[in-house]
């Protein structure tokens, strides 16, 4: 269990603990050689007993992409390479995107978040956090005497 600090000067290590993660992810973002990101269209839902992430990345292994969950935000990277063709080729429309791609969302407290599954099916990567019952959230109204 995690000590909670009593005075709000006694927050700042965590918190600076917390944005250095953050900042270590972010910084750890390439851009591609055509200096382009792209951000893959996702869905957040939510069920009687889960909460569910869905990120549409069609074109992708499985090793392309990344999961990690930091500060109760999971952080999706990836990469879509783009396909090479023999000889030259001069497009005359191209609406797909490739490159290096970077999604973060925020993670409700009542989830369990040793339960998390994923899988990557169809071109969609589905991420399912089961909910808890009976979890209380961090933040939490106290009266005044």
């Amino acid at each position: 269990m995690a000590v909670i600090p009593k005075e709000p000067a006694d927050w700042l290590p965590y918190f600076r603990q917390q944005i250095n993660e953050i900042v270590s992810y972010l910084s750890a973002l390439e851009v591609n050689e055509k200096g382009q990101e792209f951000a893959p269209p996702l869905d957040i839902f939510e069920t009687a007993d889960a909460f569910v992430v869905e990120i549409e990345a069609p074109g992708l292994n499985k090793g392309d992409l990344s999961l990690n969950i930091c500060c109760n935000v999971l952080i999706v990277r990836g990469c879509k390479r783009e396909e090479s063709y023999p000889g030259g080729i001069n497009y005359l429309c191209l609406e797909r995107h490739f490159g290096r791609f970077f999604r973060t969302v925020e993670i409700p407290p009542d989830v369990d978040l040793d339960a998390v599954a994923a899988r990557y099916e169809t071109g969609v990567l589905e991420v399912v956090f089961p909910k808890v019952e009976g979890k209380r959230t961090f933040i939490r109204e106290i009266p005044i005497g």
